[in-house]
């Protein structure tokens, strides 16, 4: 069992991986129980294959919903998570409470099951058990799963030894949001982290606008590469920028406006696969303007100037080689550039990746640029939008 007290520590995103976070999909800490349909239990299935492939590549995985089992031994913590996840649903004050008090007094097993899985309207003991009109609009759900933690790395982002991002999207429940800062506030596991950057227990702290994990890259040498979309504003961006530079000085941090491109995330143009090797989409990242975020001499808190040159010349003189070696989808048609473009793969040491099997279309391409396939599964069940399996980890520990 791994041990509580995790080590924080990424500095970048093509380092030897060794401790993630994971979360599957609808299922309880201890062994999975798949509810609903097949696609749920094939869902299932494979990341507890997709789980095994990391941990023979040598890596921990630890789940969300396994800490936050453990978080829920504390009485402070139980209250704080059940109040919240009630009141969210329950606006009957007196019936809410009798329904805190019997929530409370469940297993920690039971009551993650509930948060995690959720809980219909008859699991409630006899007198709270009636269906209501709101409960009916929830197709007989009190507590509704938690569907949307499984795709994890928009969710939590762990950068350098203990800034974290964590996001409140709009396709992110509030219930999701009081689950993870729940577990970032009292689980064992991140006894040693300091967070800057994380979500209060009603959700985004507005004093730190919430930033998509998708949009940050970091291709090594204490190089950031932040993009602008959506879900990800100038604000957020400024926040962190400032955060990182205060642990380090001497991070590189380039912003890219990806606001007027077709592409929705960083993940979907830029993936760092090694030191100088990095898959692209040229056709994306030639019309995204470019900017570099330095500390301000002059007391502001940042520099921001457009990039001299072009964006990919930019970071390979920072991380110091003459060139990137570029994989990129702009240089292929139809089948091989639709599967470069979702392969979203894991990254677990420089030069190896873990992919999904439905893009096998592109694996010629990567073996042609010395990239490894250490394993390719099926994630028909997992994939988001068709992507591959780079949003099923937040990593802890890389290095």
């Amino acid at each position: 069992m791994a041990r509580d007290g995790a080590i924080i520590s990424v500095i970048d995103d093509v380092a030897p991986l060794r401790d993630v976070l994971v979360q599957g999909p609808v299922c309880a800490p201890a062994a999975g129980s798949a509810r609903g349909d097949g696609n749920a239990g094939r869902a299932v299935l494979q990341h507890g294959r997709f789980v095994a492939e990391l941990q023979r590549a040598g890596v921990v995985v630890r789940h969300l919903d396994a800490a936050l089992c453990s978080t829920l031994g504390f009485a402070d913590a139980r209250d704080w998570i059940v109040e919240r996840r009630v009141g969210e649903y329950e606006n009957d004050r007196r019936r809410g409470s009798e329904i805190i008090s019997w929530m409370s007094e469940q297993p920690a097993e039971t009551l993650t099951r509930f948060l995690i899985e959720g809980m219909r309207m008859s699991q409630l003991p006899p007198g709270f058990n009636r269906p209501t009109e709101a409960s009916e609009l929830r197709d007989g759900w009190f507590l509704p799963p938690l569907s949307d933690l499984t795709q994890i790395r928009g969710t939590l982002r762990f950068i350098d030894a203990g800034a974290v991002v964590c996001p409140l999207q709009a396709e992110l429940s509030r219930a999701s949001a009081i689950t993870a800062s729940t577990v970032l506030n009292f689980a064992p596991l991140f006894d040693e982290a300091r967070f800057e950057f994380w979500l209060t227990s009603d959700g985004a702290d507005r004093s730190c606008p919430p930033i998509d994990g998708r949009d940050l890259a970091m291709p090594g040498g204490l190089v950031c590469v932040a993009a602008i979309t959506r879900a990800t504003s100038v604000q957020a961006l400024s926040e962190l920028a400032a955060s990182l530079l205060r642990k380090n000085r001497g991070y590189r941090i380039f912003w890219l406006d990806l606001t007027a491109t077709s592409c929705e995330s960083l993940d979907d143009c830029f993936v760092p696969l090694g030191r100088d090797c990095a898959l692209v989409d040229s056709e994306v990242l030639g019309t995204a303007s470019a900017f570099a975020v330095r500390p301000s001499r002059h007391g502001m808190a940042l520099t921001i100037e457009p990039c001299q040159s072009a964006f990919l010349k930019e970071i390979a003189r920072v991380l110091g080689t003459a060139d990137i070696r570029l994989i990129d989808a702009k240089n292929h048609a139809g089948s091989v550039r639709n599967a470069l473009n979702r392969l979203a793969p894991v990254v677990l040491s420089p030069g190896r990746v873990l992919v999904f099997e439905d893009h096998r279309a592109a694996f010629p391409v990567l073996e042609e640029h010395g990239i490894e396939i250490v394993s390719a599964l099926d994630g028909s069940a997992l994939s988001r939008d068709g992507k591959g399996p780079r949003g099923l980890v937040s990593a802890l520990h890389a290095g």
